[in-house]
């Protein structure tokens, strides 16, 4: 007897390598680093992992598994409690507006995109932490992030590229 519908597609255990990946990487950014500098400036890896996965395999991308991706980073960065998960799940909403248009572009073209949405996920993420702790909050910190963020962009989506390679 078969209890899923003929239309529906089997993902099968792979369906959770995109979750996986991305809980590695809130793990690298919680890890302590001897660095103090980098500590500061630690890119949004949680970010590239769910622009990569919602433009290349949004069907092993739902809405609640990122909404859980940022309440587990919230969790253990210690930051304002929901705002990962709503700066989340508006990039990955934008993106599934706009997908049919991503997918059809190169590498360059996603990477300025990326830009532009790191942008806006910056001043959002200091707007709403100002606005959490009642103090205007410190923002050179955050732009050094947000380039961060761009510059990681390259590495991070080959290594989820080449995670990719094993869905196929």
């Amino acid at each position: 007897m078969n209890i899923a519908s003929p239309s529906e597609k089997s993902i099968g255990l792979k369906g959770i390598i995109p979750f996986l990946s991305i809980f590695i990487l809130i793990l690298f950014m919680v890890l302590p680093y001897k660095l103090a500098l980098f500590s500061d400036i630690m890119p949004f890896l949680t970010l590239i992992g769910v622009y990569y996965w919602s433009v290349f395999r949004a069907e092993l991308m739902p809405t609640w598994c990122v909404f859980l991706l940022g309440l587990i980073q919230d969790i253990l960065m210690g930051s304002p409690f929901g705002m990962m998960p709503l700066l989340l799940v508006i990039v990955q909403q934008v993106i599934f507006i706009q997908g049919p248009r991503f997918l059809e572009r190169d590498f360059i073209f996603n990477w300025l995109v990326f830009v532009m949405l790191v942008a806006g996920f910056a001043a959002a993420s200091w707007g709403i932490a100002s606005i959490y702790f009642r103090s205007m909050m410190e923002y050179w910190g955050l732009i050094g992030q947000a380039l961060m963020t761009v510059a990681f962009y390259p590495i991070i989506t080959w290594l989820l590229g080449q995670v990719r390679k094993l869905l196929k």
